[in-house]
Order: structure tokens, then sequence, then C-alpha cells
């Protein structure tokens, strides 16, 4: 009964609420209220179009709600749920950035988009499943979607083109619908997408680069402490994708907003997951140290996504760190960058073999990292790059411990054919396990690839 009541409660005060923000705020014209109600309405009304979807289409048990599941939620403690790693570290920021796409369609700002994100998660955890609210869930769904619907945003801001007509208009008008399905309604809903504004100014100059790259092992070596392992082809690869898209977006040094500048790449695989490595890097502030036509240096504020899979290693990370960049040119046309980044990781994920007490694979924790990236680069020749991860995460959700891993790539690339360009990569990937109730663990594993790469724009 005591339950009921604080249910009850919480939608009344949810109802008034609402009603204030629409009748009775002052300060507010009646377009900022439509750019709060709209989308909140939307982030709830897309929650109930998947949950429907997921009792009646797909069957779930966990979709299966009722008065008694939310009573049960509403009146427990929020718990570290078991979910795969594929739908906790990837499909719960993938559902988050929905939530984000409706509130950034109303023009609020990457930071005043976020507490929809967080309250769509809510909603969810507590109203659309039986099972527990999970405090992982809350986390990855809030930051991870957050940063990449900020992302996909961005993207799909270059494919639209209002001035566009006919074939060109259809193609980029679906493209932005498949990539950014919450822009692609609300562009709908209003008519934009047929709608043409007869604006003929165009960017010039876009601040998007993308390239495509597909590899192939030539060489690898692998060894191992408490771990028994067979001789599969698996076992002997570094957890990279042979298939990798790289976007980079801006100019860290000219940033004014949050994400003005940001990098993603995505591993693709056809063995094993579809999506099976994303990292992205986000600006949210910076200031310059120096600036010049021949050297720029500056302090900044970044947010991270991490997440790499393959059939033996799991690794993912939300976080945010302190960063010190710098970049040169010389006579000769050489450019020398190079990024400096240490933080904390607000939630991570490592694979562990030790999940007795609990049904997933891998452990969940808080901790902290180091990035390092540096590059040296000439317009007519290609590319030398260095890229260094170090992670550690103190588990409090797995086997008690401290997992602590380091992702590297050193890669050689010549540009031939102006646009096409060939290479190769040293890899690694190491893991060092210390736990308090097993034997630790030590994994190292490298390889040598060769690269075929082709700068799209």
């Amino acid at each position: 009964m005591r339950c009921k009541t604080i249910i009850i409660i919480l939608l009344f005060s949810l109802s008034n609420l609402l009603f204030c923000v629409q009748n009775e705020t002052p300060k507010l014209d009646s377009s900022k209220k439509f750019s709060i109600l709209w989308p909140l309405t939307q982030v709830l009304a897309t929650n109930s179009v998947i949950g429907l979807s997921n009792n009646f289409i797909g069957d779930a048990q966990f979709a299966k709600i009722s008065f008694e599941s939310i009573e049960n939620n509403v009146c427990n403690p929020w718990v570290w749920d078991d979910d795969g790693f594929t739908v906790n570290q990837i499909g719960h920021p993938l559902q988050g950035s929905l939530y984000y796409s409706l509130a950034r369609n109303k023009d609020h700002s990457y930071f005043g988009s976020i507490p929809f994100v967080a309250i769509g998660s809510i909603h969810w955890e507590y109203i659309m499943e039986t099972e527990r609210p999970a405090i992982n869930d809350l986390i990855t769904t809030t930051l991870g979607g957050a940063m990449l619907g900020e992302i996909i945003f961005r993207i799909s801001d270059e494919i639209l083109d209002d001035t566009s007509s006919g074939i060109e208009r259809f193609v980029r008008e679906t493209s932005v619908f498949t990539l950014n399905p919450m822009r692609g309604l609300n562009r709908l809903i209003s008519g934009k997408t047929f709608i043409s504004s007869g604006n003929t100014e165009r960017k010039i100059i876009s601040p998007l680069k993308l390239s495509f790259s597909t590899s192939k092992n030539l060489f690898n070596y692998l060894i191992s402490e408490n771990i028994v392992l067979d001789n599969s082809d698996s076992l002997k690869q570094t957890p990279f994708a042979d298939y990798f898209l790289r976007l980079k977006y801006g100019d860290p040094f000219m940033t004014r907003k949050a994400f003005d500048y940001f990098l993603l790449n995505i591993g693709f695989s056809l063995d094993y997951d579809v999506i099976q490595n994303v990292s992205a890097r986000g600006l949210l502030w910076k200031r310059n140290i120096k600036l010049t036509d021949i050297a720029h240096s500056a302090l900044g504020i970044f947010q991270n996504f991490d997440y790499l899979t393959s059939s033996d290693y799991k690794v993912a990370a939300s976080s945010f760190g302190f960063e010190f960049m710098a970049r040169s040119k010389s006579k000769k046309h050489w450019q020398l960058s190079s990024e400096y980044q240490a933080g904390f990781i607000i939630l991570g994920a490592a694979s562990t073999e030790y999940f007795i007490d609990v049904d997933r694979d891998y452990n969940l924790g808080p901790g902290g990292f180091v990035k390092i990236i540096m590059s040296l680069t000439k317009p007519d020749f290609g590319n030398i790059s260095v890229n260094l991860n170090r992670f550690f995460i103190r588990t409090i959700s797995g086997a008690e411990g401290v997992e602590s891993f380091g992702i590297g790539r050193i890669e050689i690339q010549k540009i031939l054919l102006r646009k096409f360009g060939l290479g190769i990569a040293y890899i690694f990937y190491d893991r060092e396990g210390y736990y308090r109730n097993h034997p630790n663990i030590s994994v190292f594993n490298h390889e040598i690839k060769g690269i075929i790469s082709y700068n799209l724009f």
C-alpha cells in the first residue's frame, strides 16, 4: 500500500510539473515551452512504441509490464544487471541517442539535451521493464546516448541540403532517416522533408573528413597466463575489426562549442558482431595556449566512448579526460600533431573468466585511463601515427579486483593515386587482471596487418 501511494504521488507530481511548465512559467515564451514539452512527449512515446514492439512482436518477457512490476521497480533499490555485453554497452547508448535526437531537433544544446536522455532512461528502467532498474543502464544510456546522438546529429547535418530536389533530395532525406530516424521523423511531421528553402548558400568547406580502410592479418603472436587457450584463429587476433570507417569533424584549435571537433572510428566484422569497434572522442571545452601560422597548442576537456568486442575480448568505457594538444608545421609541409589525455572512467566493462556469481562474462566499475595520439603527416606522402590507450577498472560488480588493459596501434601509410593508400600496422592488446578471490590473469596479443585505405572526402 505504501509503495502504491509513492507511485501515485510521483505520477501526480509529474503531471503537475508539466502543467506548471505549460501554463505558469512566465519566463518562457510559447516556442520555448513547446521545445520542452514536445521532445519530452516524444521520448515517452518512443519508449512506449519500443516497449509494445518488444511485448507483442518480440514476445519478450521483460516487456510484459504491469502495475505490480512498476511497484516492484519503484519500491526496490537499483541493481547491476546481467544483460549481454552488446546490449548493455552499445544497445543502450544507441537507444539513448534516440532520446537525445528528439531534444536536439528542438534546438537544445548538447548539455541541454542530456536531461532528456536521462529522463528517457529513468522512464524505461522504472516503467517499461519487469526487470529491476539497473545503474549501469542509466549511466551508459545517458552518457553514451548523448555522445553518439550528437555525433549522429552532426553527420546528418552534413547530409541535409534543403536546396536540393529530385533524386538527390530523396537520397539525402532517406539517408538522414536511416542514420537519424528521430530527426527524419520530425522533418516528416513538420513538412521540412519536402520543402525547398531556396537558400543557395552552402558550406564551401565541410568540417567532415571520412576514410575507409580494410586490413589483412599478416603475423600474430599470443602469450597468456592462467587462461586455457586452443589453436582457433579467433584467439590469435587482437580485438580490432578488419573494416574501418574513420571520421574526423572540425579543427580542435578553432572549435567554439561542444563537439565542434570530434573523432569517430567504427570497425565492422563479417565473422562476429557487425559493429565490432566503436571509438569516439568529442571536445567539450578548450583554451588555446598558442595559435600561430606554424604552431598551435591548447588545453581541452574531452568526452570519450570506447567499445571493442570480439569472440575473446570485450572492453568498454564511458569517460572524461583532460588533454594537452599541440600541432606544428615545417617548411617542407610536414605536420606533427600530438594529443595527451588522462582522465577518469565513469563506468567501464572488461572481460573476465570469473563470472560465477553473475551471469555476464564481464566486470563493471569505474577507473582511470591514459590516451596518447601522435601523427606525422605530409599531403603528398601519407602519415605515420601512434595511438596508445591504457585503461584501469576497479570492479564493483563482478570478480572483485582491478582490470588493467592496453590497446595500441602504430601505423604507416603511403598515399597512392591521390585518394588510395597502402600501409602496414602493428597492433597490440594486453590485459592483466588482479583479483582478490581468483588467480591473476595475463594476456598479451600482438599482430601485424596490411592495410588498404581510401579517403572518401
